[in-house]
């Protein structure tokens, strides 16, 4: 029978992300996950946290590293801060996950991962959709042969962030569409084809000044500096290939997620559970499928983390591991690489391939 005591956990950032989606699925999974405290420089926000469902407040990220007490954290600080609450974590003996990006720079990953080795501590990071009922769904059915061999796969996310995000600026300033979006579809693509090999990429800064629309800093003007719209072209290391386009400038029609084989394909979303499935075939072209029983509508972001402490509870490796997101993390920056050079750059890191969800999932059981 596997260890089911939750992981005592801290949420280390306090912001959008934590109080509108890590906190609330995290604790629908209270078998694995316990929330023990949260960390933020503005100690509002992690009061605020506290306040819905107790929880120490942490002064500082030092303090959470030395309290014996605690296991592991849950990292979802801005961009640049990944790499370093990340390897102080580790270094600290904690066990991590991640948002994405792991790190900004494939060096910094690479430490990442082999700090985590090193100390025998878990590594994880989002996304995590992969995980969803309609992700592993498609998948099983693609390793059962249903569409053929696997000949190539899009992916899609765009807009312009300043519109919606009152934070749009840290991620124009420090990721970019292709370090924050791009791991969407790379997690899915790497996951249900191989590796990527080699990749052609084409990027720039299409508005390189732009004014926040939302939140209490509408009207702050800001100057890019990450390239905010292109795409690119992957090999994968079985031969197949894929395009993803990524843009915090246009949204595009193109479809979130499509996987194409030789007698058929899907369509997808690369970043929510719950919202259907279109398969396509010679015969019936393209047709609507109902999710899965027991899909999550939407981004669970809590999953992820389940399977990261069950991974620790039974000393394996989390589904959403390190060594992939590094992967994915090296794609997105050979494909700037790629398009500053004006040729294909090759993709150097690998990873272990993560198994499939079973019948019971550790977020299932109770």
């Amino acid at each position: 029978m596997s260890n089911t005591t939750p992981v005592r956990t801290v949420i280390v950032g306090c912001g959008m992300i934590a109080a509108g989606g890590y906190q609330p699925r995290c604790q629908a999974y209270p078998h694995r996950i316990e929330l023990v405290g949260y960390y933020d420089k503005d100690e509002a926000r992690a009061t605020a946290l506290a306040e819905t469902s107790g929880g120490r407040i942490y002064k500082s990220l030092e303090e959470v590293l030395n309290d014996a007490n605690v296991e592991a954290i849950v990292n979802l600080t801005i961009h640049i801060s990944h790499y370093p609450v990340s390897l102080a974590a580790l270094k600290a003996g904690k066990h991590v996950y991640s948002e994405k990006p792991i790190a900004i720079r494939t060096d910094e990953a690479n430490e990442l991962v082999e700090t985590a080795e090193a100390m025998r501590l878990k590594l994880a990071c989002a996304p995590s959709a992969i995980l969803g009922y309609v992700q592993q769904n498609v998948w099983k059915r693609i390793r059962k042969g249903e569409i053929g061999e696997v000949i190539s796969a899009i992916g899609n996310f765009g807009g312009p962030l300043e519109h919606w995000h009152p934070n749009a600026d840290a991620f124009l300033m420090h990721a970019g569409p292709f370090r924050d979006v791009a791991p969407y579809p790379l997690t899915a693509m790497t996951t249900m084809i191989a590796p990527v090999k080699t990749v052609h990429g084409f990027a720039r800064i299409a508005v390189p000044k732009r004014t926040l629309h939302q939140g209490p800093r509408k009207g702050t003007e800001f100057e890019v500096t990450e390239k905010d719209h292109g795409f690119a072209v992957l090999e994968f290391e079985n031969g197949a290939h894929g395009l993803i386009y990524h843009s915090f400038t246009v949204a595009s029609g193109i479809p979130p997620y499509e996987i194409h084989g030789t007698e058929g394909g899907f369509s997808l979303q690369a970043h929510d559970d719950g919202r259907g499935i279109q398969k396509f075939t010679p015969e019936n072209q393209w047709t609507d499928e109902d999710s899965p029983p027991k899909a999550y509508t939407g981004l669970d972001w809590g999953k992820g983390v389940a399977d990261f402490a069950d991974a620790i509870r039974n000393n394996r490796a989390p589904r959403c591991n390190g060594a992939q997101a590094r992967h994915a993390l090296e794609v997105c920056e050979r494909i700037i690489e790629s398009s500053d050079l004006s040729r294909p750059v090759d993709v150097v890191s690998r990873f272990p391939a993560p198994p499939p969800v079973g019948d019971i999932a550790p977020w299932d059981e109770s």
